[in-house]
């Protein structure tokens, strides 16, 4: 068993995260239908946790990520799923995204905007077994499927969290 997930993690992966995270809270129309936090998607077409989101263009303040992700991932998104945690009572319980959809070959990457907040990480073989990497404005965590496969993640609740933008960027077969 691993003692980590096999993951990508570059803290420094956005240069000028505070203006992005502006941009974005002052231009998303954000979907209040799930409880624990509001949501948005750009791209294709995308069904998370029952809900479904239509195909809706990319913004142009996107676009530029998904050419930098594909510069250092291999393959180029096609769909943003934004999650707003509004403070530290938004949260997210251990799972595992479903990669059913996904081209072959990719992941998940994730860019953080806005408040600084644990990821946690549990192995589905030891449960017992948890790691945390904290999740810093304008970092970069990419879990490919065989992460998926072999440990969950979380986003806990923290007491002083101010908000926080999580971009989660998928290439999902049409």
């Amino acid at each position: 068993m691993p003692d980590t997930p096999d993951l990508l993690f570059d803290p420094h992966f956005l240069e000028t995260p505070d203006a992005l995270f502006q941009q974005l809270m002052a231009n998303v129309e954000w979907d209040t239908r799930m409880r624990a936090r509001r949501t948005a998607s750009y791209g294709v077409a995308y069904n998370y946790s029952q809900i479904d989101y239509p195909a809706t263009p990319l913004p142009d303040v996107l676009q530029p990520l998904c050419e930098q992700l594909h510069q250092r991932l291999g393959f180029r998104p096609n769909n943003c799923l934004l999650n707003l945690y509004d403070d530290g009572q938004s949260s997210m319980g251990f799972h595992s995204d479903d990669c059913t959809g996904l081209a072959p070959e990719t992941g998940v990457a994730i860019l953080s905007l806005g408040s600084t907040r644990p990821i946690h990480f549990r192995n589905k073989a030891d449960r017992s077994h948890e790691v945390t990497w904290e999740l810093v404005p304008g970092s970069l965590l990419y879990m490919d499927q065989a992460v998926q496969a072999h440990w969950l993640h979380a986003i806990p609740r923290v007491e002083a969290a101010g908000p926080r933008i999580s971009l989660t960027f998928r290439q999902i077969l049409g």
